[in-house]
């Protein structure tokens, strides 16, 4: 249930926020690097975008992770903590990548 409300999330969000920016899926992809077929997927909804890819979308649209995926304070803090947990589990680089994201978003 959760995918599902997730993939749906992305499916909108994704397109939209390119789209107001201008931006080609192609320019994201190579902008995140990614691979435009990886990107492609996750617009589709076959893949969920990672949380370090999550951060490096938003840093390439200049904008916090919390303002890419539209969230509340509260909405915010709660996801943060979920960061954390999950980042333990990350590869040193994509520590940095989400940490660095989380610390954007409070400066």
């Amino acid at each position: 249930m959760v995918n599902k409300i997730l993939i749906s999330f992305f499916v909108r969000r994704l397109p939209e926020i390119r789209r107001s920016k201008g931006v080609t899926r192609k320019e994201i992809a190579k902008g995140v690097g990614i691979t435009l077929g990886k990107y492609d997927k996750w617009e589709a909804g076959k893949v969920l975008p990672k949380s370090e890819d999550i951060a490096r979308i938003a840093s390439f649209y200049e904008m916090s992770v919390d303002e890419f995926l539209g969230l509340t304070e509260e909405e915010s803090e709660a996801i943060k903590q979920k960061l954390i947990e999950d980042a333990e589990r990350l590869s040193p680089e994509a520590r940095k990548i989400v940490v660095d994201a989380m610390t954007d978003k409070q400066a």
